[in-house]
């Protein structure tokens, strides 16, 4: 018998688990490809933590998450799909799967786990005008309403993954995927480490020392 909320969410995987995953999935066998694309969305978030670090030592009172989550159960990514109604993006399941949302990701905005994603109750006024549409799906967030990440669920690929919209301190940006808005995002942030660098005054240059010459 399900006695807790842990057993509830893990009968429900289950008996979602054929409907979800993807054929290879199930056969318990993968792809070369996924790895690939698995890979990439891990070192871009690697590459992006590196530069958010020395952001946060140029700035040590810059609002900026250098770690997520624990990772989410498969129970719980499914759960959250059924809620949803959909299934997640194949890149954005592996994010949840190695951390379940990370605060304060850039710019304020932070990445959602999988109680939050696709809520709208915590969500700025701002954002409930972008998301008016219905076809956006919030995946990340800030509370002040400058930024803002969504799924464009009306159009998905052959290879599962939705189209990310994006605003960003009012720039709006178009992604193919969560893959794609990580890549954008970490030249974002190379721009602003160049810029901060620039502000940086000019090192002392060394001088030599004047002295006689000793003609004899």
């Amino acid at each position: 018998r399900a006695t807790g909320n842990g057993t509830v969410a893990d009968f429900l995987a289950r008996r979602a688990l054929d409907v979800y995953r993807p054929p290879m999935q199930q056969e318990g066998r993968g792809t070369g490809g996924a790895n690939e694309a698995g890979c990439r969305w891990l070192s871009l978030l690697s590459s992006i933590r590196a530069l958010q670090m020395e952001l946060k030592r140029r700035e040590p009172g810059r609002a900026i998450g250098l770690s997520g989550n624990p990772s989410a159960p498969e129970s719980a990514i499914v759960v959250s799909e059924l809620r949803l109604g959909r299934r997640l993006p194949p890149s954005y399941r592996e994010f949840l799967a190695f951390s379940d949302g990370w605060a304060h990701f850039f710019n304020g905005a932070s990445l959602l786990g999988t109680g939050e994603i696709g809520r709208t109750a915590s969500l700025e006024v701002t954002h409930e005008r972008l998301l008016a549409r219905g076809r956006l799906l919030p995946f990340g967030a800030d509370r002040s309403g400058a930024s803002l990440f969504a799924f464009d669920t009306s159009v998905r690929l052959a290879d599962g993954e939705l189209g990310v919209v994006a605003w960003v301190g009012g720039l709006g940006i178009d992604c193919r995927c969560f893959t794609s808005l990580l890549a954008t995002v970490l030249q974002l942030c190379r721009a602003e480490l160049s810029t901060v660098k620039a502000a940086d005054p000019p090192a002392p240059t060394a001088t030599t020392p004047r002295g006689w010459l000793d003609v004899g």
